[in-house]
């Protein structure tokens, strides 16, 4: 079991999940509203509520805003309150700096098992992973910092190469019906929205 955190950002038009596989659904700011385009009911929001667009509703439920002044973002509020176990909705495509805080919240706090966005859904993994997915699906594999990588059923396989924010693999594809990847620290697999729902993990 494990934690659901929606952020503000770019989120999926539409996302099919099963609710109950989260213990909570936790909402930073405009993650709220979100959760209310997509149908979601979350069990705590944090934020200071600058962005989202009912934040007199919020108040009538009983929550407060935290300070906009703070150490803290809203997203890495949200995440730190989620734990080391949790899926993440939004944060993509918005801007260069969230995004980049996003990802010291990943390193410093904890990194989601899956991310969904509205162009890209990633899946982080650390050690050993096995997926089926149809041929020629589009995966690129995105180091959070250093990692030694090796894949099999790729394209283009890789073998014990050091991984980092100077060298990913990007657009590779998959070659052979089973594809196995080994990476020495974690790493996120995107793919695209579509052909995620297609991957089945070993």
């Amino acid at each position: 079991m494990r934690n659901l955190v929606i952020i503000g950002g770019a989120a999926p038009e539409k996302l099919s999940i099963c609710m109950n596989a989260y213990d909570s659904v936790i909402a930073a700011d405009s993650g709220y509203d979100t959760a209310k385009r997509l149908g979601i009911i979350p069990d705590k929001v944090f934020g200071d509520f600058d962005s989202t667009e009912y934040r007199e509703e919020l108040l009538a439920l009983g929550y407060r805003p935290c300070p906009r002044d703070k150490d803290d973002t809203d997203a890495a509020m949200a995440i730190r309150e989620a734990g080391s176990e949790y899926d993440l909705i939004g944060g993509g495509e918005g801007r260069i700096d969230h995004t980049l805080s996003l990802f010291t919240a990943f390193r410093t706090i904890a990194v989601p098992h899956i991310w969904y966005m509205r162009s890209d859904t990633l899946l982080s993994f650390c050690g050993h992973i096995e997926f089926t997915a149809p041929e020629e699906t589009d995966v690129s594999i995105l180091p959070l910092s250093s990692a030694v990588v090796t894949t099999s059923g790729l394209k283009w396989d890789i073998r014990e190469t050091m991984l980092s924010e100077a060298f990913i693999s990007q657009s590779n594809r998959v070659e052979n019906e089973t594809v196995s990847i080994d990476s020495s620290a974690p790493v996120f697999l995107r793919f695209f929205p579509e052909d995620f729902a297609k991957v089945r993990v070993c």
